[in-house]
């Protein structure tokens, strides 16, 4: 009997997937890093173009005639390079541009560096740790090209917040003009625009150089260390002599006299940025691509004591694994705590020269002595301490989220341990992890202030101030983790810190009602750098943290994990 052999039907081929539907990340490793990137893009670029009409909002109002102009020029012309180091080198500060320029720069560049470092980081780090990059690497698409499309799809998110930030950048100086000058033209807002996304992306694709080799944490944390180093280097260059040589290795010094909104253009340094840029993304897709997916390089450490390891019970597990990074951040604010603090005898030395100027500094901050090194502290230290220490709230918060994310916490459920006991273990270890953060911040901040022959206790105390704001928005952060997701709870923590800072910081610019301005938390917590404690703030910074433990605990227990 004949047998009939028959060839397998041969699949047909895959579809071709519509140029629009790619752009929504259907069928392309680059659409679908630019819809990743959406939410940080959103979020960022509002915050920039915010500060962009903030800036000029307040020098149409505040500094709206001819005489405030030339008096805002020469205070900034003859402001101590302490106080130069914070806003940057005053140029054509009397024009709308040059100012936003000058007293908004560093938030520009910091605020969407700290965004293109957290999302290169993870681009490809973050999916090998996850596991999620081993079907892409599955597909007959190679490392590099998985890759590149991964940086393509991260730069054209930047340069699409970079259009939205040119056109406000425009339209703030067509419509705030109001003396000859501050018209800003679009070439000025594209040049400004195009300096900015560069800026964004060297301090991005410093973690991505590092991401490939020693995984994504440690390629945050220095990368983030390089970009706040170069920033507090490049900016008290004058001030700390020994700042001087090492200045000239950062990002900043070299593109410092690109300053398009106030007229002032330097594309040599921009193009040595970029090419730095580009061989750094270049180690990365290399990095990437000759090496084992998810394998990185352990980095020697000292050994931890036995009461660190985390083999203690729910809570030492949870501080054990916090404790490496609460050691980072707590080196890194010690570090810029100490040089602030130590720094600030420039500033004494000047107003001690001039006791005018000391005068209208006292004048402009009522109920601050910024003639000592505490209320210099208050000044220039606090309000970018909150931030500081709320972003390390929301890296605690999420490194306690990932324990129900990558699946752990069912590993330990299995044991006796209840839903509600490890829900308050890991947030009390939260808790503990930024009070770790806090005393070095403290013992760093009391080094300083001593180095100037002041009393370093008073502002060493107030640090303790960020410690109760930064377990307030940990509470938060347990509190939504419980009610709703532990995926919510990082994302909860980072809009509260960055919208406590911006009403804050907009409240007065725009002169809004002053209930307002009271909704931010940090508003109720007095001067504690200078030793003036706010009872209620405090209070309920503790009812909030406390609160959100026991949200938290409720809310595990009544809703399935990973749910």
């Amino acid at each position: 009997m004949a047998v009939e052999i028959r060839g397998l039907p041969v699949a047909a081929s895959a579809p071709r997937v519509p140029l629009r539907r790619r752009l929504y990340g259907l069928g392309s490793i680059f659409g679908k890093t630019v819809r990743d990137s959406r939410a940080g893009m959103l979020v960022v670029t509002a915050l920039l173009g915010v500060l962009i009409v903030a800036g000029g909002i307040t020098m149409s109002s505040t500094y709206g005639t001819l005489e405030a102009r030339r008096e805002l020029a020469a205070m900034s012309q003859d402001m101590p390079p302490m106080l130069r180091g914070m806003y940057g080198n005053p140029l054509d500060v009397d024009t709308l541009g040059g100012f936003i320029s000058w007293h908004y720069g560093a938030y520009f560049a910091l605020l969407a560096g700290l965004w293109s470092i957290l999302a290169l980081s993870s681009v490809l780090a973050g999916e090998a740790r996850r596991g999620s990059l081993d079907f892409a690497v599955a597909t007959p698409r190679s490392r590099r090209s998985i890759a590149l499309e991964k940086v393509a799809g991260h730069a054209t998110a930047i340069g699409l917040g970079m259009v939205v930030v040119a056109v406000v950048a425009w339209v703030t100086g067509v419509v705030g003009a109001r003396l000859p000058g501050d018209s800003i033209s679009p070439a000025a807002a594209i040049s400004f625009a195009i300096g900015l996304g560069i800026r964004t992306l060297v301090a991005g694709s410093v973690a991505f150089a590092v991401a490939p080799f020693l995984g994504r944490g440690a390629a945050a944390g220095i990368a983030g260390a390089l970009m706040l180093g170069g920033y507090v280097i490049h900016s008290y260059r004058t001030v700390v002599p020994a700042f001087d040589t090492l200045a000239d290795a950062t990002w900043f010094s070299w593109t410092a006299d690109h300053v398009p909104l106030a007229g002032s253009t330097d594309w040599a340094g921009i193009g040595i940025t970029a090419v730095v840029c580009l061989v750094l993304l270049a180690i990365g897709i290399e990095g990437f691509a000759r090496r084992d997916v998810g394998v990185t390089i352990p980095l020697p450490v000292p050994r931890l004591p036995r009461a660190l390891l985390g083999v203690h019970g729910p809570l030492g597990r949870s501080f054990g694994d916090l404790l490496p990074t609460a050691l980072a951040w707590g080196v890194g604010l010690g570090i810029y705590g100490v040089l602030m603090a130590a720094a600030s005898q420039s500033l004494l030395d000047a107003l001690d020269a001039s006791p005018a100027m000391a005068e209208i500094f006292r004048n402009l901050i009522p109920g601050i002595d910024i003639t000592t090194a505490a209320g210099f502290l208050q000044l220039a230290f606090a309000e970018i301490g909150f931030v500081l220490i709320g972003l390390a709230a929301a890296t605690f918060i999420a490194g306690r989220s990932s324990d129900e994310t990558s699946g752990r916490l069912e590993l330990q459920l299995a044991t006796p341990l209840t839903r509600a006991r490890w829900a308050v273990a890991s947030g009390a270890a939260v808790w503990m992890a930024i009070a770790l953060v806090t005393l070095l911040l403290a013992a760093c901040v009391a080094l300083g202030v001593a180095s100037v022959g002041q009393d370093p206790m008073t502002p060493a105390l107030g640090t303790l101030v960020l410690a109760l704001y930064g377990a307030a928005l940990a509470g938060i952060g347990v509190g939504v983790a419980g009610v709703s997701r532990a995926s919510f709870a990082m994302p909860a923590v980072l809009a509260l810190t960055i919208g406590t800072f911006l009403l804050d910081l907009l409240a007065p610019i725009l002169r809004l009602p002053d209930w307002v301005g009271q909704l931010a938390l940090t508003a109720h917590l007095g001067e504690p750098m200078v030793g003036t404690w706010d009872g209620v703030g405090v209070a309920v910074c503790v009812v909030l943290a406390i609160g959100g433990l026991v949200v938290g605990a409720i809310g595990m227990r009544r809703r399935d994990v990973g749910a």
